[in-house]
């Protein structure tokens, strides 16, 4: 463990010089407008503030995607998918773009808890925004969609929402995308296992919630539908195809596009969807979940 720290930190330092280089060169559509660092409690913390990105001279109302960005649980903003989520309303959405407390300060269930209360800030204050509440939809990338596959199983079971003392619902889901999923933290074959002792603590595998990091154990029939992504150089690609098997088994809705091909000469990174989501491949895929969504429109 001594050892563990001193490189965790060196990664995400690392990881957040990248992110800075990154997003300084991202190219934004256009024609969205940002409402930007909302608190959905009103704590004071930078990690309970959102976002709300709108359509420029939007008629009627639009559905809306909420967004939770990855980091391996343990790092990163809102700000890391900010010109992925502009790039989403362009499609004809309201996306909403959330914080979360990291896991090393907090433990899994509380950042659930936050998810959770970022919901029930949208379902009371999308009325101040051009939002049809009767169409939402969820997605998240890498760890986040960790958070909204869980999220899709907590929406439909009372039962597990006692395990975070959430005692409602506040919003239904139409659909759900995924891209780059990790569903499976108990695995041997990611480089993801140290994170349970921050998620869940030292004795982790005695922890109740060590359950959801398996989502087989806690996955429900009733789910909504699932757009998953993964490409040619995810490493944690066979992540999405037992995520599809678990869906299959339940009889879930799901459509799996994996993206084996090679643009410019090399493989499609994690997450590459939303971390370069100017490039031509980045579009067709953004496009196609955003179809999969208008689907599923009530």
């Amino acid at each position: 463990m001594n050892l563990y720290m001193p490189a965790l930190k060196f990664v995400w330092n690392r990881t957040k010089h990248i992110d800075a280089k990154r997003m300084k060169k991202e190219k934004y559509p256009g024609g969205i407008e940002e409402f930007c660092n909302i608190p959905y409690i009103e704590d004071g913390n930078m990690y309970h503030l959102l976002d709300v990105y709108v359509p420029e001279n939007t008629e009627g109302k639009l559905p809306v995607i909420i967004d939770i960005h990855g980091g391996s649980w343990m790092y990163g903003t809102k700000e890391l998918n900010r010109c992925y989520c502009h790039h989403l309303a362009k499609e004809g959405f309201i996306v909403v773009n959330i914080n979360y407390r990291l896991a090393g300060k907090v433990f899994f269930r509380n950042q659930i808890k936050d998810i959770f209360a970022a919901f029930k800030w949208v379902s009371e204050n999308m009325g101040d925004f051009p939002a049809d509440m009767n169409n939402v939809y969820l997605t998240g990338d890498s760890a986040g969609s960790h958070f909204v596959s869980i999220c899709a199983a907590l929406s439909k079971s009372e039962e597990l929402r006692k395990d975070f003392d959430i005692p409602y619902n506040p919003l239904q889901f139409n659909a759900i995308g995924t891209t780059s999923p990790v569903v499976d933290l108990t695995s041997r074959n990611i480089p993801l296992n140290p994170n349970l002792t921050r998620l869940l603590g030292s004795n982790h595998k005695l922890s109740p919630f060590y359950k959801y990091m398996k989502f087989d154990e806690v996955a429900v029939e009733d789910m909504p539908p699932f757009y998953i992504v993964t490409s040619s150089g995810d490493f944690v690609r066979t992540q999405s195809y037992k995520l599809k098997n678990v869906l299959d088994h339940l009889g879930v809705e799901n459509k799996l596009m994996d993206c084996k091909f090679k643009y410019k000469g090399k493989k499609l990174p994690h997450c590459f969807a939303v971390l370069n989501s100017n490039a031509r491949p980045s579009a067709v895929v953004r496009k196609e979940m955003a179809g999969f969504f208008k689907q599923h429109i009530k």
